[in-house]
């Protein structure tokens, strides 16, 4: 369900992942939950995505699209860290020429190199500007720092990032119990998150509910 406006879509892109540039499977809320609106330096939208950038990200609670664009396309990187790697390792040329024999290895000479082009223009992609009811936008790239226990961090996404890290907080459970106190309580969030370092998807629900209730929420 479309809780946001969706962004203007241009004729030859109506059909593509805003993300990645792949056919697109859906359209998507950005932010995730309605509670996480107030941590964006932005209003809400909606926007074209396909099935894997949709759900490649578990977290949520970004301060801004772009910032959830780059955790997308550092996670589709991970992910197909392999086959990006036959661009490292090889040239178009080189891969052409090479005296590898056997049928698996034929396979592989054939197909490599497309397949690492695809997921170079996947994460290359720059996505069309956002517009909405003829207005362009305004997200601003450069990251807003946040200081955090004597510590200024780069952005408020640097400081989640260290805080599940150094406290080995459960991330999605961290980023919606932020998402709902907010950033100037991000120490409570840590010090009620580090109660329950390691859940499972069925259970992960329950414990936010209950520390909402724990906190009079």
């Amino acid at each position: 369900m479309n809780r946001y406006t969706v962004i203007e879509i241009p004729f030859n892109e109506r059909d593509r992942c805003w993300f990645c540039g792949e056919p697109k499977d859906k359209i998507i809320n950005f932010p995730r939950y309605s509670s996480e609106e107030t941590l964006l330096s932005h209003q809400p939208i909606c926007l074209p995505s396909c099935n894997e950038c949709a759900s490649i990200v578990k977290r949520s609670a970004f301060s801004s699209l772009y910032a959830y664009r780059d955790a997308i396309k550092k996670a589709l990187a991970a992910k197909h860290r392999k086959t990006l790697s036959i661009g490292s390792n090889w040239t178009k040329r080189e891969l052409e020429e090479s005296e590898l024999e056997g049928s698996a290895f034929e396979g592989f000479k054939r197909s490599a190199w497309s397949m690492f082009e695809i997921i170079q223009g996947r994460i290359n992609f720059k996505g069309w500007p956002l517009v909405i009811n003829n207005e362009t936008l305004i997200i601003e790239e450069e990251h807003q720092s946040f200081d955090f226990d004597g510590v200024t961090y780069v952005s408020l996404d640097e400081a989640v990032t260290h805080a599940v890290k150094t406290f080995h907080l459960d991330e999605q459970l961290f980023t919606r119990v932020l998402s709902v106190l907010g950033k100037a309580k991000f120490g409570q969030c840590i010090r009620l998150c580090r109660l329950y370092p390691a859940l499972t998807s069925k259970n992960r629900e329950s414990v936010f509910l209950e520390i909402l209730d724990s906190i009079g929420l």
